[in-house]
C-alpha cells in the first residue's frame, strides 16, 4: 500500500496538527527525500514523536519504515486533490510518470529477456491477464520463445524442466495472490530466473524474485480504480530497448533492411569467403536494388559471371543464388516502413506524452450522454486486441449500476437482432474489419438502439445510422497499446467526472 492509499484510509486518526504536518512532509518532500530522521525533524521545526506517531497512524511499524516509504516516493500534486483526480491533476501526474519511467529498470529487465532460452509469462486478474497477451505478442515479435502460464497446476509441470536460461515474468499488481505466491516460491526452488513487475515497489512477492520492475500506477478515488494504461507504457519501451539492437531500427526503406541483412551475412560467413566472394558482395550491398532481379541482370550490371554468383552463395553456405535471394527475401518479409520513425527513447517519450494530451482534449460529452441514458451497453469487438480493449472497459464499468457485456461481431448476428434500449458501442482498430462492422450494424434496429464507434481514421463510416463517434489516435507501433487503453480510461474517468 502506497503512502497515499494509506493517507487516505486512516487520515480520520491524524489530528488536525498532525494532518498539517504531513501537508508539509508531502508538500516539501524533494528535499526531505535521502535526509535522515534527524534532518526532516529539523528541517520541519517538528519533534521527532510527532514524526512517530504520524508513522505509527498510517500503520508504519517505525519512523525508519515511514522514512524509507517516503525516499521511494514519486511526488504528485496536493493531497486533497490527488485521490480525486481533477482532469488537470490527473494530466499533470500522467506526464510525470511518463517523464520519470525507470529506465535503469527497464534496461535490466530488457538484459533478462535477451538471455532467456524461454519466457514463461504468469499473470492474476483480468486485468494481467490482458497485459500478459500484449507481452506475449511484443516478446515473439522479437523471436522469443513464450509461454502464458494461468495456474500453479501447469507450474507444476513445467518447474520440473526450469533450466538457468529460463525466465518467469510475473504479472501482478499487489503480489498478494495466495496462488501466485505458493507458484512463484515453487518456482523460486529452481534454477530459473523470476522477475515480477508490479505496481507496488515492495510486496511479498518481490521477496521471491530475483529482480522487481515497479510501473508508478495512480489510483482513482483511493481504491475503486488503478489506471492500467501505464503497464502498456512500460511494455512500449520494452519494445524499443529490444529493437535497439535490430536491424529495422529506424529504416527508410526496403534497400536499407537488405544492406544490413547482406552485411551480416559478411559478417557472420567471413572467415569463408574468397576476396573475390568478398568484393562481389560488397557490390550487392551497395546496389541492394540488384538483388530481387534477374541472374542475368545482376551479371551484366556487375560485369561478373553467374558461376561467381554460385560461388559466393556456397561460401555463404546456401546451395545456390535463388536459394541465397529467397533467404534475403524470407528475412525482410515482415517490414514495412512506418509512418512515425522513432529514432530515440525520448522521441518515443515525446510520442506518450502527445497521445496523452491529444486525448485529454478529446470532446467525450455525445459518448458521456448516450453512456448516461442506457443502463444496457454492448461492446462489440472483433479480434483479440479490440476484445482486450473491451474487457478493460467493463473493468472500469463494474464500479457503475451499467450493464456491460461484449460480444464479437462474426458470431452475435442474432443476439445484436434481438436486442431493445441498448447502446451498442464499436471497437475497430483494423480496416480489413469493415465487412464484419457491416454486417454486425446492419443487425441493429435503430428505432430501439443506438450506436456509437471507437475506429481508426481510416476506417469508412459514411452511411451509417451512428450516434457518434472517437478516432483513436494515429501513434508509431511502440505507442499504440498505451495510447488505445489510455483512450478507454479517459473516456471512462471523465464519464465518471
Amino acid at each position: 500500500m502506497n503512502i497515499l492509499n494509506r493517507f487516505e484510509k486512516k487520515k480520520s486518526l491524524l489530528s488536525s496538527q498532525e494532518l498539517d504536518i504531513f501537508q508539509q512532509i508531502w508538500e516539501t518532500l524533494p528535499k526531505l527525500q535521502n535526509k535522515s530522521l534527524n534532518e526532516i525533524t529539523y528541517i520541519l521545526h517538528i519533534s521527532r514523536q510527532s514524526f512517530l506517531r504520524i508513522a505509527k497512524k498510517l500503520e508504519y511499524k517505525d519512523s525508519n519504515e515511514f522514512l524509507l516509504d517516503l525516499n521511494r516516493q514519486i511526488v504528485f500534486s496536493d493531497i486533497p486533490n490527488t485521490a480525486k483526480v481533477l482532469p488537470s491533476i490527473l494530466e499533470k501526474n500522467i506526464h510525470h510518470i511518463i517523464n520519470h519511467f525507470d529506465i535503469i529498470q527497464i534496461k535490466k529487465l530488457t538484459s533478462y529477456i535477451e538471455k532467456s532460452r524461454r519466457i514463461f509469462l504468469m499473470s492474476t486478474g483480468k486485468a494481467q491477464k490482458n497485459q500478459s497477451e500484449i507481452l506475449s505478442e511484443i516478446l515473439a515479435k522479437h523471436g522469443y520463445f513464450v509461454v502464458q502460464v494461468y495456474d500453479l497446476f501447469e507450474i507444476t509441470e513445467i518447474k520440473s524442466n526450469l533450466n538457468e536460461d529460463d525466465v518467469v515474468l510475473v504479472l501482478t499488481r499487489t503480489g498478494t495472490s495466495t496462488d501466485l505466491l505458493n507458484a512463484v516460491q515453487s518456482i523460486n526452488q529452481t534454477r530459473a530466473s523470476i522477475v515480477t513487475i508490479t505496481s507496488l515497489r515492495s510486496n511479498t512477492i518481490s521477496n521471491w524474485s530475483d529482480f522487481t520492475v515497479f510501473v508508478n500506477t495512480q489510483r482513482i478515488d483511493g481504491n475503486f480504480y488503478e489506471l492500467n494504461a501505464l503497464f502498456f507504457g512500460l511494455f512500449g519501451l520494452l519494445d524499443f530497448y529490444l529493437n535497439e539492437e535490430s536491424t529495422t531500427l529506424q529504416l527508410a526503406d526496403e534497400y536499407q533492411l537488405v544492406q544490413n541483412v547482406l552485411s551480416n551475412y559478411m559478417i557472420k560467413k567471413d572467415t569463408h569467403l574468397t576476396p573475390g566472394n568478398r568484393e562481389l558482395l560488397m557490390n550487392l550491398i551497395q546496389n541492394p536494388d540488384l538483388i530481387f532481379t534477374s541472374i542475368s541482370n545482376i551479371s551484366q550490371k556487375l560485369n561478373i559471371s553467374t558461376t561467381s554468383l554460385f560461388r559466393l552463395s556456397r561460401a555463404l553456405e546456401f546451395n545456390g543464388f535463388k536459394q541465397f535471394r529467397s533467404s534475403v527475401r524470407l528475412e525482410i518479409k515482415d517490414f514495412t516502413p512506418q509512418k512515425n520513425q522513432h529514432a530515440s527513447y525520448q522521441t518515443i517519450i515525446q510520442y506518450f506524452n502527445q497521445s496523452v494530451t491529444d486525448i485529454m482534449a478529446t470532446d467525450f460529452s455525445t459518448t458521456h450522454h448516450l453512456v448516461t441514458t442506457h443502463r444496457q451497453i454492448c461492446l462489440v469487438y472483433h479480434d483479440k486486441y479490440t476484445e482486450i480493449l473491451g474487457d478493460e472497459l467493463i473493468r472500469m464499468f463494474f464500479h457503475t449500476d451499467k450493464l456491460i457485456q461484449k460480444i464479437n461481431c462474426q458470431t452475435s448476428g442474432d443476439y445484436i437482432s434481438a436486442c431493445k434500449e441498448t447502446l451498442f458501442i464499436f471497437l475497430i482498430k483494423n480496416e480489413n474489419d469493415e465487412s464484419d462492422f457491416i454486417r454486425a450494424i446492419s443487425q441493429i434496429n435503430d428505432d430501439e438502439n443506438e450506436t456509437f464507434v471507437f475506429a481508426n481514421k481510416e476506417i469508412n463510416l459514411i452511411g451509417y445510422n451512428l450516434s457518434g463517434k472517437i478516432f483513436f489516435k494515429d501513434v508509431p507501433t511502440t505507442v499504440r497499446p498505451f495510447s488505445d487503453m489510455w483512450v478507454m480510461e479517459f473516456f471512462f474517468i471523465s464519464y465518471f467526472y
